[in-house]
Formats: structure tokens, sequence, C-alpha cells
């Protein structure tokens, strides 16, 4: 539909349901750089400066959602997105070469909490910066409701593969997806019989017993909530803080150890999702006193074609993967529950994460901020290592910045390193509901049972909490 803003005619789309969480989620958020995602991506290599703004605006030219942008009809409240055409940025330069990490650290971070006018402008900034012993790249802030990690990755694909076609001669990387394309597929879901089997699947997941919400931290949040509310059979849980404030630790696995999950995956034919989920599902269970019916929030990117893989933009939904494990039932039990239970989610990912989060307080009578999960997950198999042999060898890290805000009480995500391979973990937690010591509480227990399981597939889930 054709939109008349500042005076131009734009065609412009409703936002999508992925994008509407990322809404609601500034609604009840009294900042709103709760919503940014900040990244860098640096080469330890001199960059051609000319060369590396130019491959900046040509990705950006290339990449639809890059030049997305937010209106809301001052009369009906309607809120809509269309694509500016491209004009070219000349995108500042920082040498912070002879700073101290520490310090560019605390500068980025601080550029990551500067948030953008959601309905009143552009949603991204890139800035090409030195760093200290001789990493130079780019610095880049988006608005969550144009992009996703996924989204990131394959820009910083796209933004080096054509640096090396410019600086080397190599060929020009093939085009971006159309990101509007992708929105009217979305768009075009509502009503489909594709929507109708899928509500069909998430009401019988409703039609099943009530959750038990089983805290990071264990049984005591629960125990507490039901003492405020004098509700002592409440099965509900509630992480919810005043202004999101949040932090974010990060672990790093060697490779090695890494390998190891990866060839543990391959041979029993399971996602590495699966593995991963296995060892958090079960220090869950061990944290809750045993509790066999555990609900993790699974995020899934929905990057399943060729256009959605390539179009940016931002597609994750999220869901409650809710698995139900007996003690007496072994490590392989219990991963290929996780897998089946994974692929019917991913299967019927495309529903509304909010219209289920309605639907699911109204069937069970679910307080405002109530939930029965703890922890939020997403798996990134996607790295951005060797793209092309000139850069082989060439040291390279990719840094994700904090805002200073959560939107999620506990965000776990998992992502190979560019450099090597190896898995960092990714801790993004609010304030208010933990600690760094009950961070690095959790972690140490999810690696021991995660190398106690893959160690020993045929034990019980019991055997594996009693060696941990």
């Amino acid at each position: 539909m054709q939109k008349n803003i500042g005076g131009i005619l734009y065609d412009c789309y409703p936002l999508t349901p992925a994008q509407i969480v990322h809404i609601y989620t500034l609604r009840y958020s009294p900042t709103s750089e709760i919503v940014n995602i900040g990244t860098g991506q640096y080469f330890q290599m001199k960059l051609n400066i000319a060369a590396l703004r130019e491959a900046l605006n040509r990705a950006v030219e290339r990449c639809e959602s890059m030049r997305l942008r937010f209106w809301k009809d001052p009369e009906t409240g309607e809120m809509w997105q269309y694509v500016v055409p491209y004009t070219n940025e000349y995108f500042e330069y920082y040498d912070f070469s002879e700073w101290e990490e520490s310090r560019v650290e605390e500068v980025l971070n601080k550029w990551t909490s500067q948030g953008f006018d959601t309905f009143g402008g552009k949603l991204s900034r890139i800035v090409i910066v030195s760093l200290p012993n001789g990493y130079n790249g780019y610095y880049f802030n988006v608005h969550h409701s144009c992009m996703d990690s996924s989204s990131v990755i394959a820009f910083a694909k796209d933004v080096i593969e054509i640096y090396c076609s410019l600086l080397y001669g190599l060929p020009y990387p093939k085009p971006m997806a159309s990101y509007i394309e992708s929105v009217k597929k979305d768009l075009a879901y509502e009503g489909s019989k594709k929507q109708k089997k899928d509500e069909e699947f998430w009401h019988k997941q409703l039609d099943m017993p009530e959750p038990i919400y089983t805290d990071f931290t264990g049984p005591g949040r629960l125990i507490q909530l039901r003492r405020e509310n004098n509700n002592p059979e409440q099965r509900w849980g509630l992480l919810t803080t005043k202004n999101g404030d949040g932090n974010t630790i990060t672990y790093e696995l060697d490779v090695d150890s890494t390998k190891k999950i990866m060839d543990f995956a391959k041979q029993y034919d399971l996602p590495v999702s699966v593995v991963i989920l296995h060892a958090i599902r079960t220090v869950l269970s061990k944290f809750n006193d045993n509790e066999t019916d555990i609900c993790i929030r699974d995020f899934v990117s929905r990057r399943s074609t060729l256009l959605n893989k390539k179009c940016g933009g931002v597609r994750m939904h999220c869901f409650p993967l809710r698995t139900v494990v007996g003690l007496d039932e072994t490590v392989l039990d219990s991963m290929r529950k996780i897998k089946k239970a994974q692929e019917d989610l991913f299967i019927h990912a495309d529903y509304s994460t909010l219209k289920f989060i309605k639907e699911q307080r109204d069937k069970y009578n679910v307080g405002d901020g109530g939930a029965y999960y703890s922890v939020s997950f997403t798996y990134q198999p996607g790295t951005i290592d060797g793209i092309v042999p000139q850069l082989k060898g060439i040291g390279f890290k990719s840094r994700w910045y904090s805002s200073g805000k959560q939107p999620q009480p506990m965000y776990i995500t998992a992502m190979h390193r560019p450099s090597d391979g190896g898995l960092n973990f990714f801790f993004g937690y609010q304030t208010d509901c933990a600690t760094p010591e009950e961070i690095e509480f959790l972690y140490y227990f999810t690696g021991r049972v995660l190398f106690r399981s893959i160690e020993n597939p045929d034990k019980t889930i019991k055997e594996i909490i009693d060696m941990t």
C-alpha cells in the first residue's frame, strides 16, 4: 500500500510478527537501546579504508533491510515499513590503535547504548575503526526490528567479499535476496492453510497438562512467588525488571572440546543445538529437585530457503521447547526427545510468537510477565571464516557489544568463533535476575553435564546428575 510520508510516496507494508516482538519489547521498556545489536568485524591486517568504505556502501545498496524505515500513521496508529532509495554515505573513521583494549570496549559498548528513534529515521550506524594489536575493520549497530544475528553475519560476509573483489579482483558476490519479497511471503501466511496447521499444532501443545517453571538458580523464586500470591499450586514463574538493565558474559570453549561436541553430534545424527540443549535442560532439572518437565525458550531463525538466508531482516520466532524426560531414561533418550521436539517446533515456527504467548496465558491463567521458562537459547552455526583465500591465516575477530540492556532475563547464545571454529557461549542476562557468580555457576555445570553426557551416552539422566 502506498503512503505519503514527508511528501514522498512509498510502497509500505505492515510489520511482520517477528518485528512486532521487538516493538512489543520497546513498548514495555523505558529506553530504546534494549533492541540494539552492536557488533564488530576486524582483521589483523592493514585495510584499504577507501575500498572498505566502498564495500560498505555497496553492501548497504544490495541489502534492502539496511535501508528499512518504520512509520506510524498519526491518525490511525498503524505501523508500516518501507525501504528508502540507496544514497552513498561517507562512513566515519576512528583510530583506537594506541588505546587500551578495555577502553575501546567501553567506547563501543557506549555507542551500542545509543538508541535509535524507531519511527523517526535511520536505524543503523556503521563506523570504520582501527583497534589495538593491528586489527582493523568496522563497528556496526542496528535496530533489531531490521536485522537479527543471521542477517548481521550475512551482511558481514557480503562486505568482506565485496572488499576482496574490489581489492584483489575476485568475482563479485552474487546479489542478496529481496527483503520485501520475504515480507510479502510472511504477510501471505495470515489465514493460509499453513497457519491453520501450525495453529492446530500449538493448540495441541496447550491441551497438555500445565508446565512448571524451572529457574536457573533453583526452586527458590517459584517458592517465593507462591508465597507472595498465596497460591501453593502456582506453576508459572515471573522474571521481570523495571528497567531492563543487563550485561553479557562470554565464555570461550577451546577447539578440542568443541570438536568433541561436533564429532558426537555427527556420530549420533544429532544437531549440535540438541546436544547443548540437553545439557541446559539437565542442569535445570538438577537445580530444581530433579524435575522431569523442563521448558526452554528456543529461538528459530526461519531461514531454510535461499531467499530467507540472503534477504536480511529479522525472521526469528521463539517458542517454549518442552520436554519430559524421566530420570531413568538415558542421555541418548533425552537427546532424541529434544531432537523430535525441536523438529516439530521448527516445522511450526511460522506461527506468531506473541499470539502463542497470549493463548498460553489465557489457557493456564498466567499473570502478566509470567512464563514457564527461565532460559532462552539460540545456536548460530554460521561463521565467516574462510571466505576468500587471500584472508587465510590472517587474524580475525568478531565482537558482540552490550547496550547495557537485555530484553531476556537469561539468553544463552552458542556461536562458533570465526577465527578457529571453537564455540563461544554468550550469556546475556538482566542484572536484576542474575549475578555474574550465578552465571559462572550455570556455565560450569552446563559444561560438566555436557561432557559427562557425550562421554557416557548410555548412562541415565539420574546417573549424569549424580556425576556432576
